[in-house]
Parts: structure tokens; sequence; C-alpha cells
């Protein structure tokens, strides 16, 4: 298993129909390339996205240039050889240190997986240590 810290951040949109592909859309003419994103509905006609951008910097210059409030968070991008049980083992140093997580998603492929696991950016050196980032 590997482990990276990614700088990730939260931002949030309407949440109606079309919203998150145009907010995607704009950040993609504006150059920024997108390592990962999760997005959900947090209620009140509002969604939240959290996406990690390969090159952060790009995100931050269209993220002021459209005005955006953004809030950033802690990220760690976990990758290994995918097998029953992967997600629990990647999440149990988290859960015995007592780190929540914000969000996560994951995915496996040809064998693979791939986690991007989200914290609170008070916890990010805590959760780096115990993870091995």
């Amino acid at each position: 298993m590997s482990v990276r810290q990614v700088s990730v951040y939260c931002v949030e949109i309407e949440d109606k129909s079309g919203s998150l592909q145009k907010f995607l859309a704009q950040a993609g003419l504006s150059g920024v390339d997108l390592l990962s994103f999760v997005a959900f509905s947090c209620g009140g006609n509002r969604s939240r996205v959290y996406l990690s951008a390969k090159q952060p910097e790009h995100f931050e210059k269209f993220a002021a240039e459209a005005e955006l409030k953004v809030s950033p968070v802690a990220g760690f991008l976990i990758e290994g050889q995918d097998k029953v049980g992967a997600a629990a083992d990647a999440l149990k140093a988290l859960a015995e240190n007592d780190i929540s997580g914000i969000a996560s998603s994951g995915i496996t492929h040809n064998g693979q997986y791939q986690m991007l696991i989200i914290v609170n950016g008070s916890e990010a050196d805590l959760a780096a240590k115990v993870l091995g980032a």
C-alpha cells in the first residue's frame, strides 16, 4: 500500500441539474487538471465538491478569479493491490487514532485499488503520521 498526501479543497455549489458539470467545465477551461473529486448534496439546495488538482496552484488561481469560497482540507491518496477488506485495512490506522474522515471514495481496476480519504485540516499531520504519508 502506498500513501501520499494531496491538497484538497472544498467548494459549495448550487444543488441543481448541471451545476457540477458547469463547475467542472469552468475549472477545465481555466486549466485545472483534476486528480480526483467527490461531490454530494448537503441540503439546503447546496452541494459540496471536494477536489484535488494535479497542480494545486492552477485551482487556487481559478478559485480566486471565480471568487469562490474555498475551504482547504487534507487528503490522502491510497493505492495498493486489491483484496477483500482493502478499504477497511486502509482506514484502520485512522480509526485507531480517533481521526474522523469527512469524505472518501474508492475504485478498483485491474487488481488495484485507489482511495481518496479526506480529513479535517487540523488532523492532517496526525493522519499523515499514522498513514505513513
